[in-house]
């Protein structure tokens, strides 16, 4: 049983005189009648009536008659979980300790226990009590001879008491408890939170790198952009400039294809004339020119032969971009005959060699392939190792374009190659 949730009603008292512990059995545990004789009397001159005990639970009473065994009683009632709740004793004890010595004795064992002094003395008091045991609300002292009531009222107080004080410090106990639980819940959570906290101190520090590696990114990409913006500013300045200079082009090109088709036009009609006169002159005074004379008008001839076809190519040349030029068969070894006879003077006066090989039919503007390989072979005749007369080798083929499939009859593309050494 325990005498901490229910009333703990032990009760040791320690005397070495038999008639008062049999005075304490038959107060705290009467026969199931009136107290006893004395005492009825005894409350009949206290009280209207006498203080019958019917319907009253007794105490459990232990007597013994030295405080030694009293000490020991106390000792192992605590031992087996049923300890006493009040001590009566004598304050003269023969045989050993006296009352006050069993008494720290007691409380040095267990310290709960409440504390009742019987004494005979009329000069007993405190003064010689609380220089040994100490102010303490455990102490009580009562005189002798006692009455009934007052053993009575003084046990069933003091055991009330004590049990009170048992809840009062369980109750202390479960709340110390309870604060340790608390506070060691308090520290893991403590514990926890700061190890949230350097957790998020760790992601912000993150963030925040996260933010500036952001923000530099964002500086490049507005740097990127501007760059983007100012390239395609300047590329459309250059493009306007160039159309521009385009239309300029354009405009300077008709310009000048209008200039060489009116300078042509009339530079051949004088030409012309010259060429006429010239005829006249060998065919009616032929025979009056001696022979200087036939010399000199044979090279005005050549000469205006030379400017007729400067006219001709100053006119081919403002035709260079006409859209109308029309493609027409060419036999390249009579056309490439046709150059040699006309850069015959030249090629005599450098002591050329000149080595004609195969050379195809191919399609394209007269004037334009008649221009190209005269440049050609006259750019091999003034280009060559001075003092040595230039051997000049002409060749040409037909080469399949490899972009296209097929032959040029079935739709290919054909591309004539010539080729010329000195």
């Amino acid at each position: 049983m325990n005498p901490v949730c229910t009333l703990n009603r032990r009760i040791l008292v320690i005397d070495d005189s038999p008639n008062i512990l049999q005075d304490f059995r038959k107060i705290l545990c009467p026969a199931d009648s009136f107290i006893s004789n004395g005492w009825a009397e005894c409350s009949h001159d206290l009280f209207d009536e006498p203080f019958p005990h019917r319907g009253k639970e007794p105490f459990d009473l232990d007597c013994v008659d030295n405080g030694m065994s009293g000490c020991d009683l106390v000792t192992q009632a605590k031992a087996q979980g049923s300890p006493f709740a009040v001590v009566f004793l004598d304050v003269q004890l023969p045989n050993g300790w006296d009352g006050i010595e069993t008494v720290e004795r007691i409380w040095d064992e267990d310290s709960s226990v409440q504390v009742v002094l019987c004494t005979a003395y009329p000069d007993f008091g405190w003064s010689e009590v609380l220089p040994r045991l100490g102010h303490r609300d455990q102490l009580l002292i009562l005189r002798k001879p006692f009455d009934p009531i007052e053993v009575w009222q003084l046990s069933t107080a003091l055991t009330m008491k004590w049990h009170w004080t048992q809840q009062a410090r369980l109750r202390v106990q479960e709340l110390e408890q309870t604060v340790t639980t608390r506070t060691g819940l308090l520290e893991e959570t403590n514990r926890r939170l700061e190890q949230d906290l350097l957790k998020r101190q760790a992601v912000e520090v993150q963030l925040a790198q996260v933010v500036r590696d952001v923000e530099e990114r964002n500086l490049e990409l507005s740097a990127v952009r501007d760059h983007a913006l100012h390239e395609i500013h300047e590329r459309e300045r250059i493009e306007i400039i160039l159309r521009h200079k385009t239309e300029e082009l354009a405009r300077s090109n008709h310009d000048l294809e209008q200039f060489a088709s009116v300078a042509a036009h009339d530079l051949q009609e004088p030409l012309h004339s010259i060429q006429v006169f010239l005829d006249l002159l060998r065919v009616k005074y032929g025979s009056a020119l001696n022979e200087n004379g036939l010399g000199y008008v044979d090279r005005v001839k050549k000469a205006a032969g030379r400017m007729q076809q400067l006219i001709q190519s100053l006119l081919v040349y403002s035709r260079v971009d006409s859209p109308h030029t029309a493609d027409e068969p060419l036999v390249l070894p009579e056309l490439v005959e046709e150059i040699l006879s006309d850069l015959g003077a030249r090629i005599a006066e450098l002591q050329a060699v000149v080595q004609v090989g195969e050379l195809p039919t191919i399609h394209g503007n007269a004037c334009q392939i008649r221009q190209l390989l005269q440049n050609l072979l006259g750019n091999a005749l003034k280009f060559h190792q001075p003092g040595v007369p230039p051997v000049i080798h002409i060749s040409g083929t037909i080469i399949q374009d490899r972009r296209h499939t097929g032959s040029c009859q079935s739709g290919g593309s054909a591309k004539s190659k010539f080729m010329i050494r000195g």
